[in-house]
């Protein structure tokens, strides 16, 4: 069976064109060599190498056989390198979690672009899935890091940060009563009890609808979903046909700004929607790492903007 000794040898011979040569720049004796040569060309059943007085010379069939020693060494190498690129997180894949709605924040898609800008080679594959699920993906690797909108259990070796919590508003039709009416101090939850809801939820999105609905119930009343959605952009859509009122992140009153008007609660009206980044301590990739420490600067600059 040929392995990379014999190609190795093949190439120190050809380039050396001198056994001893060959062998000192190998590594071993000459004798060694010899055997090795000779039982090579033995399992090929051709002759590689003919022996004259200036040493040793090519047969046709020992020059198929450097060239295919050459592109051999040249391809392992390659893959060698490969490899420690992946290790050092250079290159490879780098797997991203999401719930529907933490996909929506909009500093997500500035993260994803520095990152691809600074790290090319690795490849961004995104997952979209509930807390529950994306738990099970980190711990099952197959994500490197997620983004959520609820918090979750502990689990030893996985990391929860709270990346960004940003205060809920009220989005009403353009034409709503409240679009004109709302107090300048801002709603309570309390005032929207006979209004008309829509909400999102699907599989992948149960977090923010339950934060809404425990909080509603907590104001003394049972929101009266009219609609769901699967997505809150779908739910906002709806809300911009007039259909109803949501409760959205702060971060969304960039969509549909001349068909949905953004009410502030009042102070008192403690509902936030928070975005955690949750990762495993381990397998800590360069590319990983850099994510991680981008994502942490989410968190810097609300800090310095709410300080502001």
């Amino acid at each position: 069976m040929i392995e990379l000794r014999h190609l190795h040898a093949v190439i120190a011979i050809a380039e050396e064109r001198n056994l001893t040569r060959a062998a000192e720049r190998l590594g071993i004796q000459q004798p060694p060599l010899t055997r090795l040569l000779k039982g090579m060309e033995q399992e090929l059943g051709v002759q590689l190498f003919e022996r004259h007085a200036r040493g040793m010379r090519l047969t046709t069939a020992g020059r198929s056989m450097l060239k295919g020693a050459y592109d051999v060494i040249e391809r392992m190498d390659e893959t060698v390198e490969d490899v420690r690129r992946i290790v050092r997180g250079e290159a490879g894949e780098l797997s991203i979690g999401f719930t529907n709605s933490a996909l929506c924040h909009p500093s997500l898609p500035d993260l994803l672009g520095q990152f691809r800008e600074t790290w090319p080679d690795v490849g961004l594959t995104l997952t979209e899935g509930n807390s529950s699920q994306l738990l099970g993906a980190l711990r099952e690797d197959t994500v490197d890091v997620a983004f959520v909108r609820t918090s979750i259990p502990y689990v030893s070796d996985v990391v929860v940060e709270l990346i960004v919590e940003e205060p809920m508003v009220v989005a009403v039709p353009k034409n709503h009563r409240l679009a004109k009416e709302a107090p300048a101090a801002g709603l309570k939850l309390a005032e929207l009890e006979d209004e008309d809801f829509i909400l999102y939820q699907s599989q992948y999105n149960n977090g923010l609808y339950k934060t809404i609905v425990d909080a509603c119930l907590g104001a003394g009343f049972t929101p009266r979903i009219r609609q769901k959605g699967p997505q809150l952009l779908a739910a906002l859509n709806l809300v911009a046909g007039g259909l109803g009122i949501s409760l959205v992140p702060q971060s969304m009153q960039q969509h549909h700004a001349g068909q949905v008007v953004y009410i502030p609660l009042s102070s008192r009206t403690a509902l936030t929607a928070p975005l955690y980044l949750v990762f495993r301590s381990v397998r800590m990739t360069g590319a990983k790492l850099y994510f991680i420490h981008q994502a942490r600067r989410i968190r810097q600059a609300y800090s310095t903007v709410k300080a502001g």
